[in-house]
């Protein structure tokens, strides 16, 4: 069992204030995503909603999350489709559920969810990206921050946690966030991007019935991804960086230089990634 508490402060940001009282805005959203996916999410065993606490069934088994794996080893082809064609799985699952469990509105948790991860940098780009993801077509429930570290994935068993941010909008939007993580985790070994992002991203818009992206909507995935790792380049929530700070460095100067092209793809992001390894310090 886990037992998750929420203060009135970030953890990993202790001079920003929080509500404790969203864990039960959490403890509502695990209760959908439960019935959905049993063996995916955490099942809500107790909530004392005065303490902000709730006790929950512990979904990872040996004690590490994604994140922690992908210090030590790239990730693999059959994680990647794995975890792809879960979350489209969800994705679909979820296509119906009216997002108004929660005490608050989904505006709320929108912006609570793109604050950090698009808007921090202040670039136009991702500003507008933000407003694009508001009225891109097929809004529905999205889990919001499917990071490593809220994930325990092996080539057999997928799962998650935290689902602080679960909001309506755009299904793309999740895989786009992961891929941004996938991306700079392998900034020591670019290689195995050319592989591992082509696996993911077959998996979930291939899962049936097919998804195609308009050109807009491949740039606006593009957007995002290039945002989720600036957001985590520049620890603007603290972040262990998996890559030596040079590299690191290098990746961010290009990302903010495709991002001014205002016409980039996925591709070009994992382009980027290989050049900023194999140039010299």
């Amino acid at each position: 069992m886990i037992v998750k508490i929420r203060g009135d402060r970030y953890a990993r940001m202790p001079t920003l204030r929080t509500d404790p009282t969203i864990i039960d805005d959490e403890r509502r959203a695990l209760k959908v995503y439960g019935c959905i996916a049993p063996a995916v999410f955490p099942q809500v065993l107790g909530f004392h909603a005065e303490a902000h606490a709730m006790i929950l069934s512990d979904i990872f088994p040996s004690g590490r999350n994604y994140h922690d794996h992908l210090t030590e080893h790239p990730a693999t082809t059959m994680e990647m489709t794995l975890l792809g064609r879960t979350l489209r799985r969800i994705h679909h699952a979820t296509q119906d559920t009216d997002p108004m469990f929660r005490a608050r509105s989904n505006q709320w948790f929108q912006e609570r969810s793109f604050l950090f991860c698009l808007r921090a940098t202040g670039h136009d780009v991702l500003a507008q990206a933000c407003e694009e993801l508001t009225t891109v077509p097929r809004q529905q429930l999205v889990l919001g921050d499917l990071a490593p570290k809220n994930l325990h994935l092996t080539a057999s068993s997928v799962a998650i946690c935290d689902l602080d941010n679960v909001h309506a909008g755009w299904p793309p939007y999740d895989t786009a966030y992961f891929l941004a993580h996938l991306l700079i985790h392998h900034l020591g070994w670019p290689a195995h991007l050319r592989t591992l992002v082509p696996a993911l991203l077959t998996a979930y818009f291939h899962a049936p019935p097919p998804l195609h992206l308009t050109a807009a909507e491949a740039l606006l995935m593009a957007k995002v991804a290039a945002g989720v790792v600036l957001y985590r380049l520049d620890e603007t929530v603290p972040y262990p960086l998996p890559s030596p700070t040079a590299v690191a460095d290098r990746y961010r100067t290009r990302v903010l230089r495709l991002l001014g092209t205002r016409a980039f793809t996925v591709h070009d992001l994992v382009q980027a990634a290989g050049s900023a390894h194999e140039e010299a310090p």
